[in-house]
């Protein structure tokens, strides 16, 4: 081998050398942080969102701070009734929060009134849609498919509670219990989102009422809403005749 061969040789080892040393940073693109889920349940965030945390600007994660400081003392967290949301969109609610309550930026609990202190069971109204059931009137398994109205001012996240059933044709009320239900997209203010429940229905009466929703009234007995900006609306339980 001749000195110009050996010198050629040692070019092309020299480059390709420099190839591989390069490609490692060829690194395929990370995917958007902000898409992530933040978990409902607080002692997996350290956990589940660590990593994801160090990948936003440093305004961000402070923002995302105080999010998660104001939801774990908010009324939704202690009942249990943790929105699910992604980063992004918590960053948006948190924004828009500060921007409504700039000298209470994590919600902490003072004698401040909160922007809807008179909310009641008539900003909130729930109607049945009619049920399509068997033609017998015996036990029946049924879904049934309520209407809630946001008749508020900022949209329902969420819902856990009791809806009470009133008709004139009914000695009694007829109490139906709703898990947890989380609205995507969440209910927003003149909208209305639907409450999907199955029930077994023994009484006649309370079968043929549901059928024809004419003379029958429904409404929140107990429960919570939580609204998207973190708020919690309280039902207490009241007096069913």
């Amino acid at each position: 081998m001749n000195l110009y061969q050996f010198s050629n040789k040692a070019l092309l080892l020299t480059v390709t050398l420099g190839m591989v040393a390069i490609a490692p940073a060829c690194s395929p693109p990370q995917t958007d942080p902000t898409k992530q889920t933040i978990p409902t349940d607080s002692d997996q965030w350290q956990k589940k969102l660590g990593s994801t945390l160090e990948q936003l600007p440093e305004s961000d994660q402070q923002l995302l701070s105080r999010y998660m400081l104001r939801m774990k003392l908010s009324d939704a967290y202690e009942s249990g009734a943790m929105p699910r949301t992604t980063i992004e969109k918590a960053l948006i609610q948190q924004r828009e929060y500060e921007r409504l309550h700039p000298n209470n930026p994590t919600g902490k609990k003072s004698p401040i009134t909160t922007s809807q202190p008179t909310a009641t069971a008539a900003h909130y109204p729930v109607a049945l849609l009619p049920v399509k059931s068997s033609d017998s009137d015996s036990l029946n398994q049924v879904k049934l498919q309520f209407m809630l109205s946001n008749h508020g001012e900022v949209a329902i996240q969420s819902f856990k509670g009791t809806l009470t059933m009133q008709d004139v044709n009914l000695k009694q009320g007829k109490n139906f219990n709703v898990p947890l239900i989380q609205f995507e997209p969440p209910i927003e203010p003149e909208q209305s989102g639907k409450i999907i429940i199955e029930s077994s229905i023994e009484d006649i009466n309370v079968m043929r009422a549901i059928k024809n929703t004419k003379d029958m009234t429904i409404e929140i007995n107990e429960g919570i809403l939580v609204l998207e900006d973190g708020q919690t609306i309280e039902f207490a339980q009241s007096l069913v005749k």
